[in-house]
């Protein structure tokens, strides 16, 4: 099995939404398949997709981090620095992968902590 490496490529080298096709029904046909692989491996309620797209570009340094407010039912996507991440002690959940030639990235992650959701 491949490992995930961790990637800055969601929101830095991807196109600007502005720039990018919105999902329609040309991909139908393609949708349709992948949902035939997620069912096949009994994750239909698992996984979902993206259209990959950025805002504006990341840092080398920099990746994309999820946090919520659960009080405020806020939910945010923001850079930070890879090293926030390490002082900070977080271990992050994988949200958002991406695929290449070479197999899987981890795109985007959420810090478990600011929900209270922990995993055991």
């Amino acid at each position: 099995m491949s490992q995930i490496k961790m990637e800055s490529i969601q929101w830095s080298t991807l196109n600007h939404i502005s720039d990018v096709k919105p999902i329609d029904e040309s991909d139908a046909e393609c949708l349709e398949e992948i949902r035939r692989v997620l069912e096949k491996h009994n994750s239909l309620g698992r996984f979902g997709l993206v259209l990959l797209h950025s805002h504006f570009d990341l840092k080398d340094d920099e990746m994309m981090l999820e946090t919520t407010d659960m009080e405020k039912r806020e939910h945010w996507v923001r850079p930070v620095k890879r090293s926030f991440i390490q002082e900070q002690g977080i271990t992050v959940q994988t949200t958002v992968v991406d695929f290449d030639k070479k197999g899987y990235n981890r795109t985007c992650g959420c810090d478990p902590r600011s929900t209270g959701h922990y995993h055991k």
